[in-house]
């Protein structure tokens, strides 16, 4: 394997997808641009194409190959690069440049396997030199690269022994969070901070743990939801009965999704248990040896992650900054470089969660802007600790993190003493009163916070705070007495562990609110402009921009109400070009909320033969579409 650089690109080219704006295949769509030197192979950025695009959680096809060139060109440009410097591209089938990087296909999913091994080789020191247990916990597959995904187990879990892989189907707690998110309109980010955070509480029977290995559910997995349903019932009569009662700070609405979520998350622990408990007894292997690897979006959930730690006490843990499917590119091509490289030895560490976009070109943006500018000054530690105190700062500082959670590169940062921080964060963001806030500390205090803490640098663990130290900390206190975590080191982010170091030195409070530079409903910001765009908007004073304090005036006098338009636009064709590229594909004119669902068809019957430029064969597909149609809506029902 020659060396140079290398591309893994998990996109979505469709042109009929694209004019229907959807993606039946994949979403949270993200690029990887590595290096290999020898054996050395490193991440040279990350890009994430909702940052670009503005379309949260991007799950937009683009039309054809050229489309998604002219993007990757752009992106590949800030590194000096272009396409004809990559080695080989990986990923998506119209980009690729070789078939021989994909694995065997014959027993796990692809879409699996890029996220196990996002998890157990985001350091090659302990796969190859020492034990870990991986699992790769989400939803649902993608069928791109994998079309019979749909036909297997759906979750993958391994054992590593020095370099060596044994891969197998586990369950996942990941459709059962689907299917709250579809019951409720709520996303699972929500649903868990709602759990936490009323204290209604459902009386039920434990259930057996459940095996969950697809959304194909089973009779037990139904009956689990079934046995949940009486909480859509319960009255303030049935208080002290069936249930300890309805929290007075929620709606009656908000408190049943708490006492339904409180019982799945008790299930997704059990599930993920019996993981770890039937793979440590199947290979005989000692925790305290071990090395806990995760990923999937199910890793989201950080008090399950503290909880696996706690309990069965491993060696260590690896999970990358974008667990979720914005990570899968950095699996596959990591699965990519073992594979091609004969399975030996080779080295890659994530140093950091820092390889998206770097912006720093702040002195012709601040003149474009200059009748909004009162000040701008070179940071001054004593300053900014006194901004934080009077209100919540906005934080942009060099590349811009990777994954969905601020990790202090696009930051909000606030005084951790005061709940009224949490609610002027929370009021910014327009969330709910009740959604919990981060902290984000100096990993040298970590232990004199928190009970049973380790490292927690991508914010992926909840820790409870030591009894004396809770009150000091109101704005980042769960109901219960824990806090999801991020951890920073002076050599990994300077920058902040400063700012941290300052605050300590004059408040006694080694931590600080942190949550995520974005609107409601919008990605994390990704450029200065996004930031001037918001501070504006939000009646922000202060922002610090690469160690720069910018000072904001006349917000009234800005016009804009919205978030800045993204760099990039996906909508590539006007009107008659659209209206030609659908006559095009769809000569026939089925009507385009039919061809949604036909797009899942096509999904879940690979082995077929569609033809949608065929007369006799549309009539066909028509009917097909109107019976599936009809069935497809019973299930969600």
């Amino acid at each position: 394997m020659k060396d140079g650089y290398y591309l893994s690109a998990y996109l979505h080219i469709d042109p009929l997808d694209h004019l229907l704006d959807m993606n039946m295949g994949r979403h949270d769509q993200n690029l990887a641009l590595f290096h290999k030197s020898g054996s050395e192979v490193r991440l040279v950025r990350y890009w994430e194409v909702e940052r670009l695009t503005g379309m949260k959680q991007h799950a937009f096809s683009f039309y054809d190959k050229s489309h998604a060139e002219q993007l990757i060109g752009r992106l590949l440009g800030t590194c000096g690069l272009s396409l004809e410097d990559m080695a080989e591209v990986w990923g998506t089938p119209q980009l690729q440049t070789c078939e021989d990087y994909l694995p065997d296909l014959s027993q796990l999913t692809y879409h699996s396997m890029a996220h196990l091994f996002s998890a157990v080789m985001l350091d090659t020191e302990p796969f190859f030199n020492g034990q870990i247990l991986g699992l790769a916990v989400d939803d649902s597959p993608d069928t791109l690269l994998d079309p019979y995904a749909r036909t297997k187990p759906y979750y993958s879990g391994c054992v590593v022994r020095h370099g060596e892989i044994e891969m197998f189907p586990v369950s996942s707690p990941g459709p059962l969070w689907y299917w709250a998110m579809r019951r409720y309109s709520l996303q699972p980010g929500t649903l868990m901070a709602l759990a936490a955070a009323s204290t209604s509480e459902a009386y039920m029977e434990p259930f057996e743990t459940l095996s969950v290995l697809s959304d194909r559910y089973d009779g037990d997995v139904e009956a689990f939801f079934r046995a949940l349903e009486f909480i859509d019932g319960l009255t303030p009569a049935d208080a002290g009965r069936r249930f300890n009662g309805f929290d007075p700070r929620f709606t009656e609405r908000e408190n049943k999704i708490s006492m339904v979520m409180k019982h799945i998350q008790a299930m997704s622990i059990s599930i993920m248990e019996r993981n770890v408990e039937e793979i440590l007894g199947r290979y005989g292997l000692d925790a305290s040896e071990t090395v806990l690897a995760l990923a999937g979006g199910y890793v989201l959930n950080c008090p399950t992650n503290s909880h696996l730690m706690r309990k069965y006490g491993f060696a260590g843990f690896m999970a990358p900054p974008c667990v979720n499917d914005g990570g899968i590119s950095l699996g596959m091509g990591l699965y990519a470089f073992y594979k091609k490289m004969n399975y030996a030895s080779f080295r890659f560490k994530l140093e950091s969660a820092y390889a998206g976009t770097i912006d720093e070109e702040l002195e012709p943006l601040l003149r474009s802007y200059s009748s909004f500018v009162h000040s701008v000054k070179k940071m001054d530690s004593g300053q900014i600790v006194k901004d934080l105190i009077r209100q919540p700062v906005l934080w942009f500082d060099a590349a811009a993190e990777m994954g969905p959670r601020a990790l202090g590169h696009r930051s909000i940062l606030g005084d951790p003493r005061d709940t009224g921080t949490k609610d002027a964060l929370n009021e910014i963001k327009q969330r709910e009163w009740w959604r919990p806030v981060a902290p984000v500390m100096l990993e040298s205090e970590l232990g004199e916070w928190f009970e049973d803490a380790y490292p927690s640098p991508f914010m992926l663990h909840t820790f409870a705070l030591r009894g004396d130290k809770r009150e000091r900390v109101p704005a980042i206190a769960h109901l219960d007495g824990t806090a999801r975590v991020q951890t920073v080191e002076a050599g990994v982010n300077p920058a902040l562990h400063e700012v941290l170091r300052s605050f300590y030195e004059h408040t006694g409070v080694p931590l600080l609110c942190n949550t995520s530079l974005n609107d409601k409903g919008e990605p994390i910001i990704d450029t200065m402009e996004e930031v001037v765009n918001f501070a504006l908007r939000k009646g922000i004073r202060v922002a610090y921009f690469n160690g720069v304090r910018v000072e904001f005036r006349n917000h009234s006098d800005y016009g804009e109400t919205e978030p800045l338009t993204r760099r990039v636009r996906m909508n590539v064709l006007n009107g008659s070009e659209k209206e030609a590229a659908w006559k095009l594909i769809n000569p026939h004119g089925i009507p385009a909320d039919l061809l949604k669902y036909y797009k899942l068809i096509v999904e879940r019957n690979p082995d077929r033969t569609y033809d949608l430029t065929d007369a006799a064969h549309v009539k066909a597909i028509t009917k097909e579409i109107r019976r599936f149609k009809a069935m497809y809506a019973k299930q969600l029902d």
